[in-house]
């Protein structure tokens, strides 16, 4: 799902060959995001449910279950390695949030407020350079995290997503 997106936002964001209309642009942000937020509920899905075909099924009903202001709160924690002490107090002396992670989790931050901005502020204006240089960066940030082996620390954040609203209040 989150390529299909990425190809629609890069779609909408040259559709226009004079002038680009704003609407497409936005639509474009928009699908962006849509294409960070659903690779990173995959992920999720997939790091406490498992891969396999056979749990499909079990990973769908899972997905239902993330919260977009969950996973921004999660994210800017994680982006800025400034975990909560509820949160880091369990977890081992060594541990530091990667590069990776921190990189996708600004890059999420960072593009749900440009969605916002997008579906609700009229008064922003968009250029199709700022907007394709958007969706390179979903690009490369996907692609980075996907190289990132699957260590305690990528597992804890996909996890995060979902439960950070517990997790970092008690």
């Amino acid at each position: 799902m989150h390529r299909d997106l990425l190809e629609q936002a890069r779609t909408l964001a040259t559709l226009d060959s004079g002038k680009p209309k704003q609407a497409n642009l936005r639509r474009a942000v928009s699908a962006a995001y849509y294409a960070i937020f659903h690779y990173l509920v995959d992920q999720s899905c997939r790091a406490i449910m498992g891969a396999h075909h056979a749990q499909r099924g079990y990973r769908q009903a899972l997905a239902r279950g993330f919260v977009h202001s969950t996973m921004k709160a999660a994210c800017a924690s994680f982006a800025g390695s400034q975990l909560p002490k509820a949160v880091a107090k369990p977890l081992p002396n060594t541990f530091a949030v990667d590069r990776e992670i921190r990189a996708i989790a600004t890059t999420f931050s960072e593009l749900q407020q440009k969605r916002y901005l997008a579906d609700y502020d009229l008064s922003e204006r968009f250029k199709r350079s700022e907007v394709l240089t958007l969706i390179e960066q979903v690009e490369d940030e996907l692609d980075q995290f996907d190289r990132v082996s699957a260590s305690d620390g990528r597992q804890f954040f996909l996890a995060c997503l979902l439960a950070w609203k517990e997790i970092a209040n008690r």
